[in-house]
């Protein structure tokens, strides 16, 4: 039958412990990346963002052209204990952030076309607890809301 296969058996028993040492090392610091990347994310996107535009409506959205546009001015805050926008509160969020093609992910989670929305090519995609928005820049979010997009921009404390 041969010998078992095991890590020892593949590096050799003399380097199997620094062998180990490398490979946890380089979990822990593939790891430790990711977090960052999620913490980096929700720092983005934590603050109060006041409505710039309606942009553009899903095929199926719950308010019509005019209610969007009546959104515009609404401040939206998102912080790691609730997001509110308006009067609608939706408690504490995870902050799942996702780089995303947006053509696709739009049609596919939304029924949106991503043609009017100007977003990169990827763009992050950040999940809240009642809704998603994409990272335009430090200062620009656009907010899906309801079945429409809005353009919103970071409040300056």
């Amino acid at each position: 039958m041969g010998t078992p296969m095991s890590f020892s058996n593949l590096i050799g028993e003399r380097h199997a412990p620094a062998a180990f040492r490398l490979l946890a090392a380089a979990v822990l610091a593939f790891a430790s990346t990711q977090a960052y990347g999620v913490d980096a994310d929700e720092r983005t996107v934590t603050g109060k963002w006041r409505v710039t535009a309606a942009v553009d409506g899903a095929d199926i959205a719950s308010l019509d052209e005019r209610e969007a546009r009546s959104m515009v001015n609404k401040i939206m805050v998102i912080g790691p204990d609730n997001v509110q926008f308006g009067t609608h509160a939706c408690g504490p969020s995870a902050f799942e952030a996702e780089s995303v093609e947006p053509r696709l992910f739009l049609r596919r989670q939304f029924h949106a076309n991503a043609g009017n929305l100007g977003l990169a090519n990827p763009v992050t995609a950040v999940k809240l607890n009642c809704t998603t928005v994409f990272i335009k820049n430090a200062d620009t979010l656009l907010i899906f809301w309801d079945g429409w997009f809005f353009n919103a921009v970071r409040m300056k404390p």
